[in-house]
């Protein structure tokens, strides 16, 4: 059976935020990244995952409150960090909560619950 390991794909620092980073940092992130998700992590020495802000939380958090992304701070409108997979997590258990939390991405933790990668819809697709 193929796990999250299996189909993530790696994550370099730069593709995180942290909590007090402003939203529009997370989305620049985001699209350079090309990942619909921004893994919301405590610091860059450990990347110990705290959250996840996801593109839909973008639109939700920002664009439908008419509020400016450079003056909000990530930690206003990201999910918790249970919205994430673990390493050795089956496919099956990434579908479901990709769908649970309505993401098109979400972030993959080791088993120290440090960031390691992300896994999207579009990776599952080729399951």
């Amino acid at each position: 059976m193929s796990c999250c390991k299996d189909k993530m794909e790696t994550i370099e620092m730069h593709s995180c935020c942290s909590p007090q980073d402003t939203v529009q940092n997370a989305a620049e992130t985001m699209r350079k990244s090309g990942c619909g998700c921004a893994p919301v992590v405590e610091d860059e020495k450990n990347r110990r995952l705290v959250g996840v802000v996801t593109e839909r939380d973008v639109c939700h958090g920002v664009a439908t409150d008419d509020r400016r992304p450079s003056e909000i701070p990530v930690k206003e409108i990201m999910r918790p960090a249970s919205a994430c997979c673990g390493v050795d997590e089956s496919i099956e258990e990434a579908r479901r909560k990709l769908d649970t939390h309505q993401a098109t991405s979400l972030p993959v933790v080791d088993k120290a619950g440090c960031c390691c990668g992300t896994i999207s819809s579009r990776h599952l697709m080729e399951t």
